[in-house]
């Protein structure tokens, strides 16, 4: 199933480019059942567990011998990344017939590249394997965003790619010393090769690791390609990126830099958490001036995401269930948000919130959806984002009350800036349109793309114990008990042998007896230590594999 969500994107590309490019209709039909078809396809990984497959020889390095594998691997994060890819990607898809036109064929075949390259990202388990899929990300996004964008798409475009391609060079550079070192590219040998380095290279090499992930989250100060990039990009594809792509660089984090580089993410763990803060600071100061509604929604996101790398930055196991919620809920709510966001632009005729308005009572069924979107997002009890938000402040308070303090008042701007888009959307003096723009109507498509993603945010608000129990760390199957009970057994062992020992040494017995009952004992005494030591092993290998 790894193999297939991975690949079967490109495929649904390729079967695409078959597909007629001057009927949108049936090319529209074709897209939107491949694209539900995949959707399918990743809830089967929220009921499977954790699993990866077996490595497969991809390509051999030339002069260094190293092998690349093909090796995907799923974890409750991972799998909860992939399921907002493809539902985010539905939803797109739905509602870009408007937004596309005739063109709507190349676009979705743009979209299923992108998410093909948003599944590697997710579910790779060998370190070039998940660089290349990382990289891949750009190109499908960067062409999308210059082929259907706004008046200054190209800028954005070339401003996007040259912002995400340059911050990933340390990590391209870093990774090569890593994997030439480690003498594979598969995670745990470049862990292990990582934590033998001194420290001064380990802190290197982490800092060349987070420059790529901060980058593509983005955190402050390396986010001015976000704002424009979200705003120029058509509504239906900014949702993919605030939705699904962003939190590609929480991922990175979470599964690559702090499982490498254990040791050096404890000790620079503060300074990452107040950058986190302070983005998210900025991106609602940010939100609370922007006249572009695209942009108000793209600093909002850009808020929501350093709380979420904050909440990471704890390296509290406790808090990471809560981030993986807040994740969710904030994916949800952000695209669905850009998807209506791209109706409120075509009924205007532009993006500027000061001119809109009146669109509640003019487009009532509209209305609700912007309304109950903006609402949502604002993280009110019964929603996902409340979960996630709520108990990350609590994390954070755990570990600094300042912080918490800070987040709390990102959460209330929160409230703010989005109660001011209702206003100025919904409820604002109305602006100029002309006589075709009175003839517009809310499209069906777009209530049918939001719909689920609105009620989900309700559903996991209420019962967000799913999300939650895929990343429980403190939870011990049964499985794990049965291995640490057997260890505690067999270590007791050895002192009920030598108790059986002093009790054989104070009878008196022959020595053909004596010379019988020791080599019983040795061999009692070997036997138990062999499975100690087995046991022990055991669980520090459990151990380990519930850090990571």
């Amino acid at each position: 199933m790894l193999y297939a969500l991975v690949f079967a994107p490109f495929l649904a590309a390729l079967l695409m480019v078959a597909a007629s490019g001057k009927d949108a209709r049936s090319a529209s039909r074709l897209a939107v059942i491949l694209a539900a078809t995949l959707f399918c396809g990743s809830l089967t990984l929220l009921l499977a567990g954790d699993y990866n497959t077996t490595p497969a020889g991809w390509f051999t390095i030339p002069g260094a011998g190293i092998t690349v594998t093909l090796s995907f691997a799923v974890n409750g994060f991972s799998a909860w990344m992939v399921f907002l890819a493809n539902i985010i990607t539905l939803a797109a898809l739905i509602s870009a017939r408007k937004t596309t036109g005739g063109n709507y064929r190349n676009f979705a075949i743009g979209m299923f590249a992108l998410l093909g390259a948003l599944n590697g990202t997710f579910l790779a388990s060998d370190a070039v394997l998940f660089f290349f899929f990382f990289e891949a990300l750009v190109l499908p996004a960067a062409i999308l965003i210059g082929s259907y964008g706004g008046p200054e798409r190209r800028e954005a475009a070339a401003n996007f790619a040259l912002y995400t391609l340059i911050g990933s060079a340390p990590m391209a550079v870093a990774l090569w010393y890593l994997i030439s070192i480690a003498g594979s590219s598969y995670v745990l040998p470049v862990a292990q090769a990582a934590q033998a380095l001194p420290e001064s290279t380990q802190t290197i090499l982490f800092w060349c690791f987070a420059a790529a992930f901060w980058v593509k989250t983005p955190l402050f100060p390396l986010h001015g390609w976000q704002a424009e990039t979200y705003a120029e990009a058509p509504a239906s594809l900014s949702a993919v990126l605030t939705g699904a792509m962003s939190k590609a660089g929480v991922y990175g984090f979470y599964f690559w830099v702090i499982a490498i580089f254990r040791e050096v993410a404890f000790k620079n763990g503060m300074l990452l958490l107040g950058f986190g803060l302070l983005t998210a600071v900025y991106g609602a100061f940010m939100a609370m001036r922007a006249k572009d509604i695209k942009k108000l929604l793209a600093f909002s996101s850009m808020g929501h995401l350093g709380l979420a790398v904050a909440g990471i930055f704890t390296l509290n196991v406790e808090v990471f269930p809560a981030v993986l919620v807040m994740l969710v809920g904030h994916g949800l709510s952000a695209s669905a948000l850009f998807i209506l966001s791209g109706s409120a632009e075509r009924f205007a005729g532009h993006r500027c919130l000061d001119k809109m308005g009146g669109f509640a009572s003019r487009y009532p069924v509209f209305g609700f959806f912007f309304g109950v979107a903006s609402i949502l997002a604002i993280a009110i009890p019964g929603t996902a984002g409340f979960v996630g938000e709520f108990l990350v402040l609590l994390g954070l308070w755990g570990v600094s009350k300042v912080a918490a303090v800070v987040a709390g008042l990102c959460i209330i701007l929160t409230g703010v800036y989005m109660l001011r888009l209702i206003q100025k959307v919904l409820f604002g003096e109305p602006g100029e349109i002309s006589e075709d723009q009175k003839k517009l109507r809310f499209p069906i498509a777009d209530a049918v793309a939001t719909a689920p993603l609105l009620i989900l945010l309700i559903v996991f608000g209420v019962f967000p114990l799913p999300i939650t129990s895929s990343l429980d760390y403190t939870r011990v199957t049964e499985d794990q008990q049965a291995e640490i009970e057997a260890a505690i057994e067999a270590a007791s062992q050895p002192a009920a042998v030598a108790e059986m020992t002093e009790q054989v040494s104070a009878e008196p017995v022959s020595a053909d007896t004596a010379a019988v009952e020791a080599q019983v004992v040795t061999e009692a005494e070997e036997k138990a230590v062999a499975e100690t030591a087995t046991a022990e092993q055991e669980v520090k290998q459990v151990e380990a594999e519930d850090v990571r």
